[in-house]
């Protein structure tokens, strides 16, 4: 089996091609949308919102914790 990509440039091809279908002769798949096209649909399809915490205050956090951790910790 081939797989091959084919531009269209007039309805006689594309009544051809149809023809060919219903003979049984060829089938035609749908195109696959790319990764990034993917990734762009379900990013659109997420809140859009600014996180509500900065990156600051959450290394600052993660640096309290430790120093925490190491001052409570048994020698």
């Amino acid at each position: 089996m081939e797989t091959l990509t084919i531009e269209i440039k007039s309805a006689k091809a594309r009544k051809l091609i149809d023809d060919l279908i219903d003979l049984g002769i060829i089938s035609l798949k749908p195109d696959q949308p790319s990764w990034i096209n993917l990734w762009n649909k379900l990013d659109r399809q997420l809140p859009q919102t600014e996180p509500a915490i900065t990156e600051d205050e959450i290394l600052n956090e993660i640096k309290a914790y430790r120093l925490e951790k190491q001052t409570n910790s048994p020698a």
